[in-house]
């Protein structure tokens, strides 16, 4: 076997695996999310009767994941860079809103960010978000 074609299969594998492991986190994270939100019980190791909204939205998107992936015909890279300019847009929005709770003492205590901190993860926000910017008008 020629050796480019063991690099195709090793990439491949890697990513299979990367798949894999998104399929499995990402429901999970958002299940997570919602549920800690709106105040339903949450965790893994609790049972649909005990936690149903968690399982819920756990079993709800991997079943629209499913159903995503066995339309035929899908331009799959169109749908990929459809997703990564949703993230590009929201990206911004959610560095902005980490950063001012990470520095409000009402609500981090004193675990607030200091000053020289809040400088610095600011210009990481402004930095980040002017990236992204760049990268949604460079995609569209």
């Amino acid at each position: 076997m020629p050796r480019a074609r063991y690099a195709e299969v090793l990439f491949a594998i890697g990513l299979l695996g990367a798949s894999l492991l998104a399929a499995a986190i990402l429901p999970v994270t958002a299940a997570y999310v919602i549920a800690e939100t709106f105040g339903f019980e949450k965790g893994i190791r609790h049972r649909a009767s005990d936690a149903p909204v968690f399982v819920g939205v756990i079993t709800a998107l991997i079943a629209i994941g499913t159903l995503v992936a066995l339309i035929p015909g899908l331009p799959v890279i169109e749908l990929l860079v459809g997703v990564q300019v949703v993230n590009g847009f929201f990206l911004p929005v959610t560095l902005f809103f980490v950063w001012r709770l990470a520095a409000n003492r009402g609500l981090m205590g004193e675990y607030a960010n200091g000053r020289l901190f809040n400088v610095l993860a600011g210009a990481t926000v402004i930095f980040t978000s002017t990236l992204s910017v760049i990268l949604l008008v460079v995609t569209l």
